[in-house]
C-alpha cells in the first residue's frame, strides 16, 4: 500500500517529536500523506495548522501520544504512549451545512469496517450514535469531526479517529475503565497499530468514494440499540422513547409519548 510521497515541514510541532511522510492510494480517489509525530498536544490541532496554512485534502497526522487529545464535547481522551492509534485527517468534500454530519458517520463507518477485516471477522463492531465505535458493547473508538466554513461553503474539515489497539487502562480514570475497551482485551492478542492505520485508511477512502450519496443507511443498520426504548441528554433535558429511525442528516428520530422526535445533537445514556 505504500507509495511513497513528500509534503512540506510541519508546523506547530511538539517540541522533541518528529515527522515522517508515507503516502497511501485510496482507490484511485484520495491519496493519503502521512505525519507521524512521537509527541502532540493533539492530532486534531497539528491537522487544522496544516489546514490553516494551505494543505490539500489527504494530509493525516498520527501521534504515539498526545498530552490534551479531545473528543467530543470537550472531553478528553485518554492517550497513553506507544497503544493506541491517534490520528486526524484533512478532508475538503464539496458539503452542504445540513450534509457535513456525513462525515462523522462515514469515520465510524469506516473505523467499525477496518477493526472488522483487521481481525477477520472475530470482532463485530457496532455504532453508539453518533460517534462512537463498541466492540461488546464497550467503546473501543470515537470519531470526532470539526469544520472550517466560509458562509455557507465548507473550507475544510479535519476528522479525529482515536482507537484503543493494544491500551491497557490500569493509569485510566475510573469512568474510562469501566466503559473502555481495546482490541488487544477483546480479542486476546496484541494487533499491529501499523496494519490498523492502513487499513482504516483504507476503509475510509472507500466510504468517501461513495458521496455525494449519503452514508445514512450502512450507517443505520449498525447502531446499537436501534428500534429498543433509549434515553438521551440534550442540553439539559432528557428525553425517553424508542429509537425509530435515522434521517438523513444524521439525527436519531425518537418516538415518544408526545409523537416522533427528531435529535440532532445530544448523548445516548447508559
Amino acid at each position: 500500500m505504500p507509495v511513497g510521497g513528500n509534503t512540506s515541514s510541519p508546523t506547530n510541532a511538539t517540541e522533541g517529536s518528529t515527522a515522517l511522510s508515507v503516502a497511501f492510494a485510496a482507490l484511485l480517489v484520495m491519496q493519503w500523506v502521512v505525519h507521524r509525530f512521537d509527541v502532540l498536544t493533539s492530532t486534531m490541532d497539528q491537522c487544522r495548522a496544516y489546514a490553516e496554512a494551505g494543505a490539500v485534502e489527504g494530509v493525516v497526522v498520527v501521534a504515539d501520544q498526545q498530552t490534551r487529545g479531545r473528543g467530543r464535547a470537550g472531553r478528553s481522551w485518554y492517550s497513553p504512549s506507544g497503544q493506541s492509534l491517534y490520528l486526524s485527517v484533512l478532508l475538503k468534500p464539496r458539503l452542504a451545512p445540513h450534509q457535513v454530519g456525513w462525515l462523522t458517520m462515514i469515520g465510524a463507518l469506516a473505523t467499525a469496517t477496518s477493526i472488522e477485516r483487521s481481525t477477520e471477522g472475530k470482532l463485530r463492531a457496532s455504532i453508539k450514535w453518533p460517534n462512537d465505535v463498541l466492540v461488546h458493547s464497550r467503546k473501543v473508538a470515537g470519531v470526532l469531526v470539526e469544520t472550517a466554513w466560509l458562509g455557507d461553503t465548507l473550507e475544510y474539515a479535519v476528522m479525529g479517529i482515536g482507537l484503543n489497539v493494544n491500551t491497557t487502562f490500569e493509569g485510566a480514570p475510573e469512568e474510562i475503565r469501566q466503559r473502555a475497551i481495546s482490541l488487544r482485551e477483546a480479542l486476546g492478542v496484541s494487533l499491529d497499530r501499523e496494519q490498523m492505520l492502513q487499513e482504516i485508511l483504507m476503509s475510509l477512502g472507500e466510504q468517501l468514494d461513495h458521496l455525494p450519496a449519503p452514508p445514512t443507511s450502512a450507517y443505520a443498520t449498525r447502531i446499537e440499540g436501534m428500534g429498543q426504548m433509549v434515553r438521551l441528554c440534550v442540553g439539559n433535558e432528557i428525553v425517553e422513547g424508542r429509537a425509530a429511525s435515522l434521517r438523513e442528516d444524521g439525527a436519531l428520530v425518537v418516538q415518544t409519548e408526545s409523537g416522533l422526535r427528531a435529535v440532532a445533537l445530544g448523548e445516548l445514556l447508559g
